[in-house]
């Protein structure tokens, strides 16, 4: 590619910033649906032993230390996300 301006320049780095924000807002909005699968996964997993009628045991809460985990994951992500949004953005 070849550039004959400052503003060919300019107008590449302009488009590829705009990429950089639709990537980041895509992962964004991917990121939003963790929390509420990880609550229907836990919801039918307790019908699923309260149905069953078995007592929970040890084993029984590392689903839920998983889902605490994944969710918190997620969020320290997006907060991540957020911030290069906001620089791409904003320039601060």
């Amino acid at each position: 590619m070849e550039f004959n301006s400052i503003e060919d320049v300019n107008a590449l780095n302009e488009y590829q910033k705009l990429k950089q924000i639709e990537h980041i807002e895509r992962q964004l909005h991917r990121l939003s649906f963790v929390p509420a699968f990880f609550c229907a996964g836990m919801i039918i997993w307790i019908f699923v032993f309260t149905w069953l009628a078995t007592l929970l045991t040890a084993m029984h809460l590392l689903p839920i230390a998983l889902a605490i985990s994944s969710v918190g994951y997620s969020n320290v992500q997006r907060t991540d996300l957020l911030n290069q949004l906001f620089k791409l953005k904003y320039g601060a």
